[in-house]
């Protein structure tokens, strides 16, 4: 069985290598192919993996190509994890709105929306491939904004399932609260990506939420950041993924943004640039470059929401180690499509009835059980009284998003941003959609 990363010049792809070698047990993926279009990130990626490898006695193969054709010979899966316009264009994307008085983050509000449009011709263009050479391959995609990009290539027939780490590291945290074991947590967990709330908490067929919601002290310690108070928590009486502090809390959000010294883009460039530097050093004079490349992830990881909270996660907050992510997320899904036995997942895929107050081609977020015909959804039944306009206007705005992409019509794009909860007007949608006109030239080179 082959892997084909597209974007795997990126520099959490060694996890991914790393979580194949620890699963190798259960995972027999024979090849790896790493694709990307700047071959020194490629090169980067190889000696790190390399090193991996190596001291696991070489399990299997991994190939680096900035060959597309190459890279799609024969893939079982096609993880796609790609930035168009790089890191700059995010840092772009994160300042734009900023200036308009709007959240200005990679996936929520405006960021996600350029992102999009950037993204989904380029990744529509890439399953079309994908289906003509390996119709049987499954692509599973972690690209920004996930949820929405997946809505984009379901749209287009494609076989695809969308992942995200924030369900099970959210998953992860509650059952470390409960002292249970994160394999025997049954979470009711429903929405989109990055717009999801636990519902429910089952341990041994117990319901532990109301226990949650009770103590002030293990709301705090599932979030680890002050990222929610407990008595907001208790009002809502559901447990929200962390990216519904954009939502709750936006304009404080816009001023420590806007008091940032820098935005996380340029932060995690700064990171970037540091570890190619080191890594390099360390290949010419024959070390290990392992270490550089651990403590830029720790570097890396512990910037996340950083600005927003004030806070920098330590080890203790990512469980111990640096490792999962999206490498844990991805290798989960392919581990249950291989077991059908396996314990659910929660990811990103049509709705089917799963949500009802939503369409059945709409893809969400939701706990899904794997065959070979890919995941099916758990019957959630309806959202919760208190998310539910939420959700179907953020539902509203990702279909007009897609389709405007798809049509490379750049009004329809402008008036689905409008449709943003966190975007107060037309005005404001135009004047943010064509500063990131200028700026994205010529990646938003969309009809009028």
């Amino acid at each position: 069985m082959t892997l084909t990363v597209i974007g795997g010049g990126g520099m959490r792809t060694p996890l991914l290598i790393g979580g194949l070698i620890a699963r190798r047990p259960h995972l027999p993926v024979e090849s790896v192919v790493l694709h990307d279009v700047d071959p020194e990130a490629l090169e980067l990626v190889a000696a790190v993996s390399g090193a991996m490898l190596s001291k696991a006695g070489h399990p299997f193969e991994v190939r680096t190509t900035t060959s597309l054709e190459e890279a799609l010979e024969a893939p079982s899966w096609v993880i796609t994890s790609i930035r168009v316009g790089g890191l700059a264009g995010r840092v772009v994307d994160e300042q734009v709105p900023l200036a308009w008085g709007v959240v200005g983050q990679e996936t929520t509000g405006p960021g996600g929306w350029a992102m999009a449009l950037r993204t989904i011709p380029v990744l529509a263009d890439l399953a079309g491939r994908i289906r003509s050479r390996r119709p049987s391959a499954w692509i599973i995609n972690f690209t920004n904004p996930a949820g929405l990009i997946t809505q984009a290539l379901a749209a287009g027939g494609h076989r695809v399932i969308g992942i995200c780490d924030g369900p099970p590291a959210l998953g992860d945290r509650i059952a470390a609260v409960l002292g249970a074991q994160a394999a025997d947590l049954r979470l009711d967990y429903l929405g989109l990506n990055h717009l999801g709330w636990v519902r429910g908490v089952q341990t041994g067929g117990a319901e532990r939420l109301p226990e949650i919601l009770a103590s002030d002290e293990l709301i705090r310690a599932i979030y680890g950041r002050p990222l929610f108070e407990p008595g907001e928590i208790r009002r809502l009486g559901l447990l929200p993924n962390e990216y519904l502090h954009y939502y709750y809390h936006h304009d404080a959000l816009v001023g420590r943004l806007r008091a940032s010294p820098q935005t996380r883009a340029e932060a995690i460039g700064r990171v970037a640039a540091q570890l190619r530097r080191s890594v390099k050093e360390a290949v010419e004079a024959g070390q290990d470059p392992l270490p550089h490349y651990q403590a830029a992830i720790l570097a890396r990881r512990s910037s996340y929401m950083a600005a927003e909270t004030g806070v920098h996660r330590d080890l203790a907050m990512m469980g111990g180690h640096v490792e999962g992510g999206y490498a844990r997320a991805a290798l989960s899904v392919i581990a249950a499509m291989l077991d059908p036995a396996a314990r659910e997942v929660i990811v990103n895929t049509t709705n089917r009835g799963a949500i009802e107050d939503l369409g059945p081609e709409d893809v969400v977020e939701v706990p899904c059980r794997f065959g070979a015909s890919g995941p099916t959804p758990r019957l959630m039944g309806s959202l919760p009284a208190a998310v539910r306009e939420l959700v179907l206007r953020v539902k509203a705005y990702e279909r007009a998003t897609a389709a405007a992409a798809a049509q490379r019509s750049w009004r329809a794009a402008v008036e689905a941003l409008a449709m943003h909860p966190l975007v107060p007007s037309l005005e404001v949608a135009s004047g943010i959609a064509e500063d990131y006109r200028r700026r994205h030239s010529p990646h938003l080179d969309f009809l009028t």
